[in-house]
């Protein structure tokens, strides 16, 4: 740069006689002076007829001269510059004129009927006249505003302005495109422009010489400051194309005539010149064309090295946005640095770049998490939104939505956006790296992936394309896609969809618009496209045509969420829910009880990480429901309960209303939030919390109440519905934060030095989906792992890795224990000896570390399994040679061969152990045959376990647990009943698998009714019932306690009464599946057992297994022996 810039005046500029615009198609040129007159003369016009500084001018105008003086013009007023799409419709302009609150509509000699009839402000016509022969131009304009009149400055007010802009003044008003959200207002200042346009300037070092050929519109930031008038600024000439737009049939004749230099685009538009190259490209007198620019969405790889193959020039990928005036960072020309493919590049002159996490903490090289920028390029704020700017603003950062990383030497890759990042299961996967993906396929020309709506994950990856000529040739293309794909990517990034189509949906920039995809090809019928997989897609809901009251409300932010499924009991004042969660593609599960509903719900939660949702009635539904909520919050799985409640009015409240409760202070000692929606609009919002709460940091339950007028109350005006629903902008997304490096390093330091490292493996592992990073970590490090009940799987229990069952001498010798989403609680022995060493160094990685926890452990790694496991290799491999192990201290140990040793020993035993096969039956006999069972399967299936011999043993003996989350039990709370509400939640949130719940006859009666839930909603569930004839089987009472009971009951006169454990016996069990249509059998052998558990897994209809068995076979409390009675006590 040779000169500062102030203000758009100082854009003008430079010798009068330098070109500024080139008129594509012979259309003539102007001149730096006559531009300058121009706008001047403009300005002076604009207040002559009244504008005032401050006031909005909107510009609604292709790329012309037209545009480029009304907009200069405007700036030089003093006024602000508001451009819209010309091709908007009449409502758009309503909207977009009325936000700004404009005061000036400026259109071209062709008008502009749509904006024209918007009618929010008097509408100027602007015409100027330029000669291809020379000469002055010549300016006009004129009213299309009865009773308005628009007043000419005469053209010697071409010279200097009497008020000239100042740097603080206000001179653009934008919106954001809404890719995510409803648009929102930013204002942009001199100063803030000008800041860009010398940034922009700086990186591609343009000079006189340069010529920029525009092809973005000029109502877009990326045209207008890229395009037009960085070059402008800088004393280059820009060349508008004769159509006012992108037009490839004339772009290389423009760019030839008069020499371009540069050109700025999105990917599409690279797209179509390459497409057409080879009729259309001037090989034989190329343009002088020394840089490309590639800006505003993702431009694959391979595109980028076609391009530079094609045009002979280096194409520099950027990234920009409109709160920032456009762009941000840039890869360099090639005389300063590489230009890497598949990044934006570092930052550009006075634009600064971080990495933060969720606590506005700068992450280190490497680190994924929010693209985050300062400068004096960035808008001071949203107009009008100070919630948004409190979000966009923090600490001091503006935080662009992004998520990404920067390498150690400030090149910044993007990995999505993170409102759009698709969530499948709770695995976040970044639809740019698909993209690439996608168009690494030598038949795609242009691709999109984004998300598709699924019953069993919640959203699933999809993606449409549009073949180029070899694609169209070949045959099962769309498989052929997904093959491809799968080379470069995990098997849950291929897309279950790909749709065919001629055309991909775009904005009026030619940007590729995510958000419209699901309605253009999963729910649109008829689009012409062709897919694979398309059989599963969703089927269209127009929520527009459904009611406003509160029912909807909640069931549309609800569905917007990504919920799928919904567990609940009806009745007053909720039973219109029900169906309208239906009605939004809701699956509702109504169950017999809302504690086991609820139990579903939480496991939901767990099974798919988008936060269950538990339904009650008021009153005692709530309390009922309170179980679940309690139970999800300990073992921290993501719970939602929406309940009714009482009419919040004077003439209720306080009376004894129906089922009146005070709901919210019941609930608060068993949930992370709990809040009320005060009107019907606060419904959306108030959903929104309690899913963001229940998600965030360490999971749990949180608690929303609707009391019965709100639910039934309408919403009539639509603006106020839409400004409600926004508060629901899609699909929970949360954040997986990367543990700070400094505790990184020192885990890894401390492993490796550890002579007898452990990995334990919690539910918590299993929750985040961090089965890929931990198995990684523990496959390289070679590191020994054990795994908690709902743990197991996570690191499949067939490696030869896995200590399970070396369980205490892995505890005992351990030297450092890596505890990965586990609580020190009773479950791992508090990690305290005489269970664990007494030297023991425990590196705890958590999202939410318990300060108990933490003040046990020599490191603390805050963040998630995944992100966290992936950082601790990278952390161990850094500076380590391929042959040399990650964990040298274990590796020289023989700690390995120990435990190996250990665990074949205790395998043996245990074989030796179920090979018997005991009549009656006992655990050992039962479970094998289970397992045996479970083991044919092609898919493994969910096991749920429960009764505390039931379950201790159903832990050990059903093995090996290979897939994660395919364990649920009791869990941290150890709580009884939750086995038929889980066997439901496994089944509908993951209808392709076999679901077996083992119960013992107790556990079983907690929650025995939902049966005829399995039944009603056809589940595939086996419940397996351990029949002994009473808790913990026979009556297993000291004598002299016996005798003293006897002597009581017969005192009381009831001698006959049984024992407080005894049930009836030989309860028939089986026959309450049978009564509702279900499966029922009683068996009493091995062989009974093995051909009705075969029969029912096989025709996967709901089955009741009763067994009997010996009831001496267990012991009292199952295997938590130190919760036992001491012998001999009372």
């Amino acid at each position: 740069m040779s000169r500062p810039l102030t203000t758009l005046q100082s854009v003008l500029e430079g010798a009068d006689d330098a070109p500024a615009l080139l008129l594509g198609s012979g259309g003539g040129a102007l001149t730096r002076g006559q531009l300058r007159r121009l706008c001047n003369q403009f300005a002076a016009s604009l207040r002559a007829s009244g504008v005032q500084p401050g006031d909005v001018v909107t510009i609604a105008e292709p790329n012309t001269v037209e545009y480029v003086v009304a907009f200069l013009g405007t700036g030089l007023a003093r006024a602000v510059a508001a451009p819209l799409n010309q091709n908007y419709r009449q409502e758009e302009f309503e909207f977009y004129m009325d936000d700004a609150k404009s005061k000036l509509l400026v259109v071209g000699r062709d008008g502009n009927a749509a904006a024209e009839a918007a009618g929010k402000a008097p509408c100027l016509t602007l015409s100027v006249h330029v000669s291809a022969a020379g000469g002055e131009p010549r300016l006009e304009i004129g009213s299309k505003t009865q009773g308005w009149e628009a007043k000419l400055a005469g053209a010697e007010t071409g010279g200097a302005l009497q008020d000239p802009p100042q740097a603080g003044d206000e001179a653009l008003f934008l919106h954001t495109s809404g890719t995510t959200a409803r648009p929102k207002g930013v204002p942009l200042s001199h100063g803030n422009l000008v800041a860009s346009l010398a940034n922009i300037w700086q990186t591609y070092e343009f000079i006189p010489a340069d010529r920029s050929l525009l092809v973005m519109p000029l109502f877009h930031v990326h045209g207008l400051m890229a395009g037009l008038l960085a070059p402008l600024a800088a004393g280059a000439a820009v060349i508008l194309p004769a159509a006012g737009k992108f037009s490839a049939g004339t772009f290389w004749k423009d760019a030839v005539e008069h020499g371009m230099t540069f050109y700025t685009a999105v990917p599409t538009m690279h797209q179509i010149l390459l497409a057409r190259a080879e009729q259309d490209y001037p090989a034989s007198s190329p343009p002088p064309l020394r840089a490309i620019r590639s800006c505003s969405s993702a431009l694959a790889p391979a595109t980028l090295h076609k391009l530079e193959a094609a045009f002979k020039a280096p194409v520099l990928e950027a990234y920009a946005m409109t709160e920032a005036s456009h762009q941000m960072t840039s890869n360099p020309l090639p005389k300063h640095g590489e230009h890497r493919p598949g990044t934006v590049g570092k930052a550009q002159g006075s634009v600064q770049v971080a990495i933060l996490d969720e606590q506005c903490n700068v992450l280190p090289p490497g680190q994924i998490g929010e693209v985050c920028i300062r400068g004096p390029n960035v808008t001071q704020g949203y107009k009008d939104n100070p919630k948004a700017n409190e979000e966009a603003f923090a600490g001091d950062w503006f935080h662009t939505g992004d998520q990404g990383h920067l390498d150690g030497e400030g090149y910044l890759t993007l990995t999505g956006r993170i409102k759009e990042l698709i969530n499948r299961g709770g695995e976040k996967i970044s639809p740019i790296e698909v993209d690439g993906a996608l168009l690494a396929h030598p038949g795609v020309a242009e691709a999109v992936s984004f998300a598709a709506p699924d019953e069993k994950y919640g959203e699933v990856v999809a993606a449409a394309v549009v073949l180029n000529e070899e694609g169209k040739k070949m045959q099962a293309i769309e498989e052929d896609i997904q093959r491809v794909v799968g080379q470069r990517l995990s098997a849950f990034k291929v897309p279950k969809f790909v749709f065919v189509t001629d055309e991909l949906p775009k904005g009026p920039t030619g940007k590729i618009s995510r958000r419209f995809m699901v309605d253009a090809f999963i729910k649109k019928e008829g689009s012409g496209a062709t897919s694979a997989g398309s059989q599963a897609a969703a089927p269209a809901i127009d929520f527009s045509k459904q009611p406003n009251d509160g029912y909807f409300l909640v069931a549309r932010a609800l569905a917007k969420l990504g919920v799928r499924h919904m567990f609940g009991v009806i009745g007053i004042p909720v039973t219109q829910l029900a169906s309208a969660a239906q009605a939004c593609g809701i699956r509702f599960i109504s169950c017999r009880n809302e504690q086991a509903a609820g139990y579903a719900a939480a496991a939901a939660g767990f099974l798919t990480g988008v936060p269950g949702v538990l339904l009650t009635v008021s009153g005692p539904g709530v309390v009922h429901g309170i179980a679940g909520l309690s139970n999800a919050q300990v073992n921290c799985w993501p719970l939602v309960m929406i309940s009714g409640s009482c009419e919040q009015n004077e003439n209720e409240v306080g009376k004894g209303a129906f089922q009146e409760c005070d709901q919210l202070a019941a609930v608060g000692g068993h949930v992370k939030w709990a809040g009320q929606a005060a009107t019907a609009a606060d419904i959306p919002g108030t959903i929104a919390q309690a899913f963001q709460a229940a998600a965030s940091g360490r999971p749990g339950a949180a608690y929303v109440d609707i009391p019965s007028n709100i639910l039934m109350a309408s919403v009539d005006d639509l603006a106020a519905v839409q400004q409600a629903e926004a508060a629901v902008a899609g699909p929970l997304s949360v954040p997986r934060p990367a543990p700070p490096a400094a505790g990184v390093a020192a885990a890894a330091q401390l492993l490796r030095g550890a002579q007898r490292p452990l990995l334990v493996v919690g539910k918590g592992a299993g929750y985040a989906q961090a089965e890929g990073p931990l198995r990684q970590l523990a496959e390289a490090a070679g590191l020994p792992f054990l795994a908690t009940a709902m743990g197991r799987g996570v690191v499949p229990d067939d490696s030869p890795l896995c200590a399970n069952a070396a369980r205490s001498m892995a505890l005992g010798q351990a030297d450092v224990a890596l505890v990965v989403g586990a609580r020190l609680n009773w479950q791992l022995h508090f990690g305290e000896a005489p269970r664990w060493s007494s030297g023991i160094k425990f590196i705890l990685l958590d999202v939410e570390p318990s300060e108990q926890d933490a003040a046990k452990s020599a490191v603390v790694l805050r963040g998630d399994a995944g992100t966290g496991a992936t950082a601790l290799l990278a952390a161990l491999r850094q500076g380590q040679a391929a042959d040399t192990p990650l964990l040298p201290g274990a590796a020289a140990s023989g700690w390995r061969a120990g435990l190996q040793a250990k665990v074949a020993g205790a395998r043996d035993k245990l074989a030796a152990k179920m090979a018997r096969t005991a009549f009656p039956l006992d655990y050992h006999t039962t479970l094998r045959v289970v397992r045996d069972e479970l083991n044919r399967l092609p898919k493994p299936a969910v096991v749920v376990s429960e009764g505390a011999n039931t379950m201790d043993n159903a832990r050990v003996l059903l093995e090996p647990v290979v897939a994660p989350r395919s364990r649920l039990d009791a869990g941290t709370w150890g709580t009884m009943g939750v086995g038929p509400g889980y066997a439901i939640a496994a089944a509908v949130v993951a209808p392709d698998r076999n679901v077996v719940a083992v119960e013992g006859d107790s556990a079983f009666g907690f929650s025995g009714m939902e049966c005829e839930t399995i039944c009603r909603y056809n589940l595939p569930v086996c419940v397996v019932v351990m029949n002994n004839g009473g808790i913990y089987g026979g009556d297993r009472r000291e004598q002299r306690l016996r005798e003293l009971a006897a002597a009581g009951l017969a005192a009381a006169g009831v001698p006959t009464d049984p024992a407080p454990t005894d049930f009836v016996p030989q309860s028939k069990y089986h026959l309450l599946m049978e009564a509702f249509g279900g499966k029922g059998v009683a068996v009493a052998t091995a062989d009974e057992l093995q051909a009705a558990l075969r029969q029912a897994l096989e025709s996967r209809c709901p089955t009741l297994i009763n067994v009997a068995i010996d009831p001496q076979a267990g012991v009292e409390s199952g295997n938590v022996h130190a919760f036992n009675a001491p012998k001999g006590g009372s």
